[in-house]
């Protein structure tokens, strides 16, 4: 009986015990269950709170916005621009522009419209929603007009600036003019951007302007190579083109330099190839009047229209923008500085004159420049002559080893921090003190 009874103790112990280790791994089920459970519920609630905050975002992204190209001469269309982003090159000018918008509200009426003035033309018909306007004619657009209706008007403001002459404009809004509208004052480079209405546009978001100096070498003005810090000098060379380009421009790319030719119109006619290897390679065409005239002997019409005809001759060789003009003789009486605020260009003189149209004489001309040179200097030459060439392969290598930066005029004066005005004259830029 009393074996009996142990043997019930013994069993009845065991069962306690399996049963306490039953209800211990319950417990630890529920608890890992429970941090299981805890777990989902946070990520649940992140996945919740990230979603709304990625609608926010999707949805502040997807307001109303411009997207716009401009017909670069030579070139195409570019890629589109976003929504207040500058769009510009700085070795061609354009000749055509589309505009479109995206992210209309569902149920808004109305659209995007614009105009483009051409310089010759004048002000085109409207064009609406990435239509093209000039597309396949070469003339320069001079400004824009850009401006919502329908229900967008009512809702929404655009505003908008141009590129002229290497400066942004104020904006304009609604339909206004770009710029001040002038024969030869052309356009290089737009910015768009479409805000609700009574809300100021935003600054300019500052991206990088296609065809810079490192992606293409046909740059005029603005470029990475230069230190604004450092001396730097612009050589120019008149009267060509001829036949010493090549020489000047090789040792110009050996010593990674450039500089600004001034083209007589009548020559540019006879080497339009040699315009535009000059032009490709990076170095700044201006203009030397159509038939080296001395253009205070002729009204502001005539000075007008040997300016007017040079420009689109260059324009077409060497696809730049051609805003520069150096009178014949440096002569800028008479009718000249009027003539050139009309056609929106300045007037580039010289502050060494190497008289290398004179003396011929390759030794006389480095000797002017090495014993003058100056930081701001613009260095005066002529490319027509073998002795200027051969002077030019001296003077090039001579000046760098001197710690000069040999620029284009634009470079120069951009560098120097000085906005080049129609009509004024400009010998030198010298560092601000």
């Amino acid at each position: 009986m009393k074996s009996t009874r142990n043997e019930n103790l013994r069993i009845g112990s065991g069962i306690t015990r399996e049963s306490r280790s039953v209800i211990l791994q319950l417990s630890a089920y529920r608890k890992r269950m429970q941090a299981i459970v805890f777990l989902l519920f946070l990520s649940i609630l992140g996945l919740f709170l990230f979603g709304r905050a990625s609608y926010a975002r999707e949805n502040d992204g997807h307001r109303l916005k411009s997207y716009y190209s401009l017909y670069y001469k030579g070139i195409g269309f570019q890629n589109y621009s976003n929504d207040a982003q500058r769009h510009s090159r700085n070795d061609a000018y354009p000749t055509g522009i589309k505009i479109c918008l995206k992210h209309q509200p569902e149920g808004m009426s109305g659209t995007i419209q614009y105009q483009a003035n051409i310089s010759g033309t004048g002000w085109s018909a409207i064009y609406e929603n990435g239509q093209s306007i000039g597309e396949g004619q070469d003339m320069p657009l001079e400004g824009i007009r850009v401006f919502l209706n329908g229900d967008l008007k009512d809702k929404y403001d655009v505003y908008y600036s141009t590129l002229v002459l290497g400066e942004w404009q104020p904006w304009a809004k609604n339909g206004e003019d770009s710029n001040p509208v002038g024969v030869g004052k052309h356009i290089d480079g737009i910015l768009i951007t479409v805000v609700s209405k009574g809300v100021a546009p935003e600054e300019e978001k500052p991206v990088e302007e296609k065809a810079s100096v490192v992606e293409n070498a046909k740059t005029t003005g603005g470029n990475s190579r230069i230190d604004p810090s450092k001396p730097m000098v612009a050589l120019t060379f008149d009267d060509g083109p001829g036949n010493y380009e090549d020489r000047i421009v090789a040792a110009l790319q050996k010593y990674d330099s450039k500089a600004t030719f001034f083209y007589v119109g009548t020559q540019a006619a006879k080497f339009p190839s040699t315009v535009k290897r000059v032009a490709d390679a990076g170095n700044e065409i201006g203009n030397h009047s159509y038939k080296h005239e001395n253009l205070p002997k002729l009204s502001q019409a005539a000075i007008e229209s040997s300016i007017n005809k040079t420009n689109e001759i260059l324009r077409n060789q060497s696809g730049q923008s051609v805003s520069l003009v150096r009178p014949p003789y440096g002569a800028t009486a008479g009718s000249v500085k009027p003539a050139l605020k009309a056609t929106g260009q300045p007037s580039i003189l010289w502050s060494i004159d190497t008289l290398d149209w004179k003396t011929k004489n390759t030794k006389n001309t480095v000797n002017v420049v090495l014993n003058q040179v100056k930081d701001g200097d613009i260095i005066l030459m002529h490319s027509i002559y073998r002795q200027t060439a051969e002077a030019a392969e001296l003077i090039i290598p001579a000046l760098k080893e001197r710690g000069y930066q040999l620029v284009t005029v634009s470079e120069l004066a951009k560098a120097r921090g000085i906005n080049m005005e129609a009509g004024k004259n400009y010998s030198s830029f010298r560092p601000k003190k």
